[in-house]
């Protein structure tokens, strides 16, 4: 995942501390290792990884699927504790905040991938074109029963053989995609989602698109008439595309987006809440400080209050 030597973790301890933003985690294998998924047991991890580096959240730019095999560990996703046990399967997303676990207390698998690699996955002859989009919407944990556990495991530990076999790379990240892809539809399978929308209907693409510029733009532009002008439709039009992919209002899903962002950093950084505020393009702190209590139920300061401590 990461492979940063001591000096190069205290620089970015530093750069964190000086500019008071989450320390960002990149996927970056061993420079010999030529694919864009790793499948790795919690021990490889520890060697790999200086613990003290994830002690503190780092924000990923990669996928992230543990299973816990034996023991107990405790990560936290965003803002939020997820004790695992046994069976235990965590899905973190790019851009989410990731506290993880390296004590010796728990063994498991652990898989990453660049989220290109995903799209690929969709992509495949005979994919299922929905798989991507589904993905969005499964749950961050979710506890296998002893049958599921089993059928994962083998298959991480067959992919962790295919991945360092001696094959030729586009042979092998063929294979891996489609196992990949066999293992995320058992996921999928065992959270019984339903989709409210079809997944290539009009309001599935324009709800994608939606996401797509809340992702580019929220921290400059919150006003809905905005995004359904960029989109070309109605904001009656917009809204009933993100009330069938998400049962939220477009105005709630902005909204959503922009205090995960203001949770993330008062949990996990001492940034001021008024850098919080410009940050996230509030012209006053006042006015974010309105804005996050009116969706949250309490203001910034009482939500650091309660959660910063406990993780810092």
């Amino acid at each position: 995942m990461v492979n940063n030597g001591q000096n190069a973790s205290k620089r970015t301890a530093a750069r964190r501390k000086s500019s008071g933003a989450l320390a960002r985690a990149t996927f970056a294998p061993p420079q010999t290792y030529a694919l864009d998924i790793e499948i790795l047991s919690a021990n490889e991890l520890r060697r790999r990884i200086i613990e003290q580096r994830f002690r503190q959240a780092h924000q990923i730019n990669f996928y992230l699927m543990m299973l816990v095999e034996s023991g107990r560990c405790k990560p936290v996703v965003d803002y939020t504790p997820l004790p695992e046990k046994k069976g235990s399967l965590l899905l973190v997303r790019p851009n989410q905040a990731l506290k993880l676990d390296l004590s010796s207390s728990w063994e498991g698998w652990i898989t990453i991938f660049r989220p290109e690699y995903l799209a690929l996955v969709g992509n495949d002859l005979g994919g299922d074109f929905f798989l991507v989009e589904e993905m969005q919407g499964l749950p961050a944990l979710t506890q296998l029963n002893e049958a599921s556990r089993h059928v994962m495991s083998s298959l991480l530990a067959l992919m962790r053989e295919d991945a360092r076999s001696n094959h030729p790379q586009p042979l092998t990240n063929a294979m891996l995609r489609f196992q990949l892809k066999s293992l995320l539809l058992r996921l999928l399978m065992l959270s019984n989602k339903t989709r409210a929308i079809e997944p290539n209907s009009t309001e599935a693409r324009r709800f994608r698109r939606f996401r797509a510029l809340i992702e580019e733009s929220y921290t400059r532009q919150h006003k809905l008439a905005h995004y359904a002008s960029q989109l070309g439709c109605t904001v009656k039009s917009l809204s009933r595309a993100t009330l069938g992919a998400t049962g939220t209002s477009a105005k709630q899903y902005i909204a959503a987006r922009i205090n995960l962002e203001a949770k993330r950093l008062l949990t996990h950084t001492q940034m001021p809440i008024s850098a919080i505020a410009e940050r996230l393009g509030f012209d006053e702190a006042t006015n974010f400080v309105k804005f996050f209590k009116r969706d949250c139920g309490l203001p910034p300061s009482e939500f650091r209050k309660q959660h910063y401590s406990i993780y810092n």
